[in-house]
């Protein structure tokens, strides 16, 4: 293949996780990096501090549609919430906690202590309920630290640093990790706040954790349903942990947009119900066997890795065209969207195409099935429907574009050539195969790509 773009074998979304450090141009920058998703974990960060993260992300994107000329770029805003996890919370600004072996703690509810920092005394997010569960004797996890339960008494528990190492730091939003969690199927108070906050800073995605069962997830989207704005529509995400033996999770994977897991056995789950996978990873590391690797949609990490992880999953997936093989497909495909789904396939593969153009009012659900499939090239996709570009953008191959206004197939091919070009996925010279759909009327063609026209590509 010839006249490879900077992007054709990036077939792979990207989301960047938002912390306090980071400044609107350097979010500017990730997106003209290519991150697609701005990501914000709700539990790491005080009500005050989420707020001013999204209003960080939504300028950013405004930035760069402006620099860009685009009406509307496709990039999402996600929103995990803080959960039932319990976490350590006092006033970041004073720094750490510092800890030695044999120091007494105590651990409490109590939220007079919520924003304050006592070394002796440190709030605990939703741990009501753990103060009546746990016991003397017991030991937490906090990162490396130790520690065991010496008494507790009314919202107090009173523990001993158990660690052999000389000195430990406890940070704000640490989590306590060996102890149960609340299983209630009702949304907390500061999730709902969350929630609330995402719909009128206009996020995109709602990512549940620890997701025990489907009610919870209906609770949330009649919470957004209620207090959207018109046709706002916001996607839920699950994180799961862990598929082990619970018939639940199937079930609970069927009422989300995707999941967020690093678990073989919920990727596998995933994929059987046509649902999209996040996948987490902070170093290069982290990167999964190929067998998951492969099914990954989309890819969250930290802004240091942005261009080694972008570098490295186009050697992946230049790699993977040497064992890719023809898809089977599946019966429930109408024959017309059969027969333009394998000649679009057969070119892209067989004819090497640098990049599939698809135009169909039936974006949101053809396109989406391109995404199952295994393809040597990114697949652009026009759409004149905001919901169908956020819902295209967490599928792996599918980029989508807003075009509104289209006067012929014709303008959005072109529409869609500009915009390859202009992000990195086409260059002047290259192979392209258009499909499109309308009714019982399929079609497929051949071009190459122009070098005659530049910009306008929204």
């Amino acid at each position: 293949m010839t006249f490879i773009a900077q992007n054709t074998f990036l077939w792979q979304k990207l989301a960047v996780e938002l912390n306090l450090s980071v400044t609107v141009d350097e979010v500017v920058k990730f997106l003209h990096q290519g991150v697609n998703i701005l990501y914000l974990q709700c539990g790491l960060h005080t009500k005050q501090e989420n707020e001013h993260l999204l209003d960080m992300a939504n300028q950013a994107i405004a930035t760069y549609a402006t620099e860009m000329d685009l009406r509307k770029p496709a990039i999402g805003v996600a929103c995990e919430l803080s959960g039932k996890s319990c976490r350590l919370k006092f006033d970041r600004k004073s720094g750490p906690i510092e800890v030695v072996p044999g120091q007494k703690i105590f651990l409490t509810s109590d939220t007079k202590y919520e924003d304050r920092k006592v070394d002796s005394i440190i709030y605990v997010t939703n741990f009501e309920k753990q103060l009546n569960i746990l016991n003397p004797g017991d030991v937490l996890g906090i990162n490396e630290v130790k520690m065991k339960i010496c008494k507790i008494k009314g919202k107090f528990m009173q523990c001993c640093v158990t660690s052999n190492i000389s000195s430990s730091s406890l940070y704000p939003f640490d989590r306590i990790a060996n102890i149960r969690l609340d299983k209630s199927p009702k949304l907390t108070d500061t999730d709902t706040e969350e929630c609330l906050l995402a719909v009128r800073k206009n996020c995109h995605y709602i990512v549940i954790p620890e997701v025990e069962n489907h009610i919870l997830i209906h609770a949330l989207d009649e919470l957004m349903q209620f207090h959207s704005n018109g046709d706002q529509i916001i996607r839920t995400i699950a994180r799961l942990t862990s598929a082990g033996n619970d018939p639940c999770i199937r079930h609970n994977i069927q009422h989300v947009a995707g999941c967020v897991t690093q678990d073989v056995d919920v990727v596998k789950q995933c994929k059987e119900c046509c649902k999209v996978v996040l996948f987490e990873i902070s170093s290069l590391n982290e990167l999964p066997k190929e067998e998951v690797y492969r099914q990954v949609d989309v890819f969250i990490t930290k802004p240091d890795i942005i261009e080694t992880l972008q570098f490295r999953l186009k050697e992946l997936n230049q790699a993977t065209l040497r064992t890719l093989k023809p898809s089977n497909y599946s019966l429930q495909l109408e024959q017309g969207q059969r027969v333009l789904c394998q000649c679009i396939e057969y070119a892209s593969t067989n004819c090497q195409a640098n990049a599939v153009i698809f135009c169909t009012p039936k974006a949101l659900c053809e396109a989406e099935k391109f995404s199952r499939r295994c393809l040597p090239c990114p697949v652009l996709v026009t759409t004149d429907n905001e919901d169908a570009m956020y819902y295209l953008l967490l599928r792996k191959y599918c980029f989508p574009i807003l075009v509104c206004g289209a006067r012929s197939k014709r303008h959005l091919i072109k529409c869609a050539t500009i915009y390859g070009r202009k992000f990195g996925f086409l260059k002047p010279g290259n192979f392209v195969v258009t499909g499109f759909g309308e009714h019982f009327v399929q079609g497929m063609e051949l071009r190459y790509v122009p070098d005659d026209f530049v910009s306008g590509a929204q």
